[in-house]
């Protein structure tokens, strides 16, 4: 099982530590997971996605079920800003577009 974590935490600018420290681990575990030499337990998989803002299947490399077919570059581009988002994030964004989407 190969686990996109030095992907995903790149894009959110974190170090090792820093991600550690959000989801209640040690950075070795982390460098042990992003390595290949783990893997992490189903609790701290739920952790991590909870941070980067992605589903499972996007932290197992499934993102590609996420995104329609058919999208040009920009709109792709733009669900998966959205999908990086925080789950927070996410849903300040939701409420923003409220009014734009209910039309």
């Amino acid at each position: 099982m190969k686990l996109k974590i030095r992907e995903l935490r790149e894009e959110k600018a974190l170090t090792q530590k820093e991600l550690a420290v959000l989801i209640g681990n040690v950075q070795r575990n982390i460098s042990n997971w992003e390595n290949g030499s783990n893997e992490p337990d189903c609790e701290s998989i739920v952790k991590l996605a909870d941070v980067f803002g992605v589903s499972l299947d996007e932290l197992f490399g499934r993102d590609t079920a996420l995104i329609p077919a058919g999208l040009d570059e920009e709109r792709e581009r733009l669900i998966r800003a959205v999908l990086a988002l925080r789950k927070d994030q996410q849903d300040a964004l939701a409420l923003l577009l409220k009014p734009i989407l209910s039309r």
